[in-house]
């Protein structure tokens, strides 16, 4: 039987959000940023909208000409989404 970890809790520690709330860190003794307490599926959501953020600028578009699977893939992602979209 796998026993649960202990997280040491340091009655120090301050936490800091630099985005009201969504996301916490324990900000180190050195004022620095330290590791990541907790974080909303909001904060999340909006990391992934980031990253993904490239996939649909002028270069996106390029790559998907280069690159025929690429352009498959996409416009197959189009389809279903307009599939689910056009339901709601």
């Amino acid at each position: 039987m796998k026993k649960a970890k202990k997280l040491k809790k340091n009655k120090e520690e301050i936490f800091t959000s630099p985005d009201g709330g969504e996301t916490v860190y324990a900000q180190r003794k050195d004022g620095s940023r330290g590791r990541m307490v907790s974080q909303t599926q909001y904060a999340k959501d909006m990391d992934t909208l980031r990253d993904e953020e490239e996939m649909v600028d002028e270069y996106a578009v390029k790559m998907r000409r280069k690159y025929p699977a690429l352009g498959k893939a996409w416009k197959h992602y189009k389809t279903v989404w307009h599939l689910i979209m056009g339901n709601k």
